[in-house]
């Protein structure tokens, strides 16, 4: 039995692996949006997590209203509600998402406790703020994002069994480079827009893409509607 979740990243692209652009307004892609959202939530999944720059458009770019005075917290994790139906999980080791509340609601996703995936160069007037909030955080890696360790602290600490990772791009790309993508669940929409500068379904940053390219076994093709595709495919 893993000490982790069964961890599965879920993500629609274009035909040339951009996840934003002006392709999402084609009917196709609205489409397979809906594709998207309904496959999502007949995984069961116990927790969807997202990288900071997704979690900024979904909260509005709203940003923290932080006390400079606080100058310690207790050290360690902060675990607010152990025994929620379900967890939005925003990895945010800047400490920059506002929050009005510890639960995050948004139209297809059911009312989720938030935790926070901080590290520990995150200020302590951020962890402060997240505690007033009554958000739980763990702290995976001292100056860097320790992937395993934040895996493992999920399951441990709120026993989530079955975690999504629905990007962006960067955070997908690090649980990858990191080892820690047990499936992949990639929908093609049939467009593309061609645009420059719109990310990838995985994308790097510096430092994280030293290691061997990652190799997945073909596990299901599906056709969705007349022209899109559901490709799944699992770690070796």
């Amino acid at each position: 039995m893993m000490n982790r979740p069964y961890m599965i990243c879920h993500i629609l692209s274009a035909l040339n692996g951009k996840i934003s652009g002006s392709f999402m307004g084609t009917e196709s892609s609205r489409f397979m949006g809906g594709e998207y959202a309904r496959i999502r939530t007949a995984y069961h999944a116990d927790a969807w997590l997202y990288g900071t720059t997704t979690t900024k458009e979904f909260t509005g770019f709203q940003r923290p209203v932080l006390d400079g005075s606080v100058t310690s917290v207790p050290e360690g994790d902060f675990v607010a509600r152990r025994n929620a139906a379900f967890y939005y999980v925003s990895v945010d080791t800047e400490g920059e998402i506002g929050w009005e509340s510890a639960t995050f609601k948004r139209a297809g996703c059911p009312g989720a406790h938030i935790i926070e995936v901080v590290t520990g160069a995150t200020s302590v007037s951020y962890l402060a703020y997240l505690r007033e909030h009554r958000i739980s955080y763990i702290v995976a890696g001292e100056a860097a994002l320790d992937c395993r360790i934040a895996a493992e602290k999920l399951k441990e600490l709120f026993g989530i069994r079955t975690l999504l990772i629905c990007g962006g791009g960067l955070i997908n790309g690090t649980f990858l480079q990191q080892g820690m993508l047990d499936e992949l669940s990639l929908l093609l929409s049939p467009a593309v827009d061609g645009e420059a500068g719109s990310p990838s379904v995985f994308e790097c940053s510096a430092g994280l893409w030293a290691s061997a390219p990652k190799e997945f076994q073909l596990a299901e093709v599906q056709r969705l509607g007349e022209s899109g595709l559901r490709l799944v495919y699992r770690s070796w």
